[in-house]
């Protein structure tokens, strides 16, 4: 079990043993989780100064909310997400844009891993008997891993050459927004369709075989998740 999932399951677990000490409104909940992810702007971006090469990715996350009346609520809301690389383009440009590069550039590539651990306010609006609708404003950490890569090519005066690009990673303090629907099925259980949208922008620094900085890349990573869940009401 990887550290990011233990955190993300530490945090659920706090979460609801505070909720459900606190809770004193129906509309008090926590719940989980699980849809896609959407890359937008330069994450998504193939171009080569650019892009970060970023494919549609997969969402799980958790929430708990405790409401100070039927309308306003607090709560946190956290998340793990991950997105593949797109390989083949890059690898492509790569080599179009390296004229020492003779062959084409072979590659395999891990995943971009993205947390976010977020905190803020809710306003709930009532539709119709048991649908309503859940507007939050958030703000917290933002955590971003790019891909581990492995290189193969032929150089000019080096021959066949093969490299690993190791992982970096970054954080910064973001901001969440976020909407939903929910549609109660029994007294204390809804389903409900989410949608978020979070931004961050950060500094990916790699490392020379010695440790010492080569370069950092400056990335924008605005990120749209839509993930049906469900929600226990306390």
């Amino acid at each position: 079990m990887s550290f990011k999932l233990k955190q993300l399951i530490l945090l659920i677990i706090s979460s609801l043993s505070l909720t459900f000490v606190s809770a004193q409104h129906n509309n008090s909940f926590v719940g989980i989780r699980f849809g896609e992810a959407f890359p937008l702007g330069e994450f998504a971006s193939t171009d080569f100064e650019t892009g970060g090469y970023a494919l549609r990715g997969k969402s799980f996350g958790g929430e708990a909310a405790w409401f100070v009346n039927p309308w306003i609520g607090f709560g946190i809301d956290v998340s793990i997400n991950t997105f593949g690389f797109d390989a083949l383009p890059y690898a492509i440009d790569l080599k179009e844009n390296t004229p020492e590069y003779l062959s084409p550039v072979q590659m395999l590539s891990g995943h971009y891993s993205l947390a976010t651990y977020m905190g803020g306010a809710y306003y709930k609006l009532g539709i119709l008997p048991k649908l309503n609708s859940t507007f939050k404003l958030m703000g917290g950490l933002f955590i971003a891993s790019t891909p581990d890569q492995f290189y193969g090519c032929e150089i000019y005066m080096q021959g066949k050459t093969y490299w690993w690009k190791t992982s970096s990673v970054d954080s910064k303090f973001s901001f969440l927004t976020g909407v939903s629907l929910e549609y109660k099925v029994f007294e204390h259980v809804s389903v409900l369709l989410q949608a978020d949208f979070t931004y961050s922008q950060l500094g990916f620094t790699y490392l020379t075989t010695s440790g010492a900085e080569k370069y950092t890349n400056y990335r924008k990573i605005p990120l749209f998740r839509l993930q049906p869940g469900i929600n226990i009401s306390l």
